[in-house]
């Protein structure tokens, strides 16, 4: 068996779009999501943030328009052949202007979002380029022998790159390490869509420290995959780990009660006793229901903790 390491992990920084991470130099036009000033290629402290290039490019597209109003206003006031003509035309474009900078400036959060998508989509490919690099720092930190920062920057990469490759890496080294109840842990990026050990492994370490990551596409995963995590050495086992999440909510015991129903015998008493509590909370039929009052009846019926909640 391979010796995990006790090891101290960085709090992820959530941010509300993951390309707010992202960041492109002023000087090459590298991207990177892991370089803070100093840009990974070239070495200069010019990255700036991808909104900030968009913004910047934004501005300047506006900044032509209001200059193209104020350029046909000019020529109006030169070819205007009486005091009249020049006041009107004056005043006609001052107020094509003030509309023209409203209007800009309310519609500046839409166009900021139009700009940023055809940014990404013109420079596709150095986008691509920049995050395999970034991959391969990430690999060659790993090779140095800094686990911990390796996955830190696979898990920023994991932001903007969905792939099970990358999913399994930080896979790799999560299980590299002594798991701990207060880590900045992840479940639900790293979910693929077909079968993985490695990551049915890591969820039976989840449902031992952080229950609470355990949610739907969780529960998902493991009942499409359930016949072949029961042909692992420990997989029944992480099914009931899993099950002894799901009775955290009475909600997720509505949605999956065939899961809780097959593992509900061998739940620790602990994650029975919730199961118990949230199925007397609103007693109704069926085979969950008659199967919860059997194993009560069978094993708890006279386990004090069990008459103590149920008063």
């Amino acid at each position: 068996m391979i010796k995990k390491l006790p090891v101290l992990l960085n709090p992820y920084i959530k941010t509300r779009y993951p390309y707010e991470k992202l960041k492109i130099c002023r000087r090459c036009n590298h991207f990177t999501v892991l370089g803070e000033s100093e840009c990974p290629v070239c070495n200069k402290p010019a990255l700036q943030n991808v909104e900030e290039r968009a913004a910047a490019i934004l501005q300047r597209s506006m900044w032509r328009s209001r200059l193209i109003v104020l350029l046909i206003m000019t020529i109006g006031l030169v070819m205007s052949e009486s005091a009249m003509q020049t006041s009107l035309f004056a005043a006609g474009s001052l107020l094509l202007l003030a509309l023209l900078w409203t209007m800009q400036r309310r519609s500046t959060p839409a166009l900021l979002l139009m700009q940023l998508e055809k940014l990404f989509q013109r420079e596709a490919y150095t986008l691509f380029a920049g995050l395999v690099n970034d991959r391969e720092m990430a690999i060659q930190v790993f090779h140095d022998g800094d686990k911990p920062l390796a996955y830190e920057m696979l898990r920023e990469i994991g932001a903007l790159v969905h792939t099970d490759q990358l999913r399994v890496e930080q896979i790799l080294l999560l299980q590299s390490f002594v798991l701990r109840k207060d880590m900045d842990l992840m479940l639900d990026p790293l979910l693929m869509n077909h079968f993985n050990p490695d990551l049915v492994e890591y969820i039976g370490e989840i449902t031992k420290i952080r229950r609470d990551l355990i949610k739907e596409n969780t529960f998902r995963y493991v009942l499409l995959h359930e016949a072949q995590i029961l042909k692992m050495e420990q997989g029944e086992s992480i099914l009931i780990g899993v099950t002894g999440a799901a009775v955290r909510m009475k909600r997720y015991i509505s949605l999956y009660p065939y899961l809780v129903l097959r593992y509900a015998r061998k739940l620790p008493k602990d994650r029975f006793l919730r199961l118990y509590r949230i199925i007397q909370s609103s007693p109704g039929s069926g085979s969950l229901y008659d199967e919860v009052m059997d194993i009560y009846n069978e094993k708890y019926k006279w386990d004090e903790d069990f008459q103590l909640k149920s008063k």
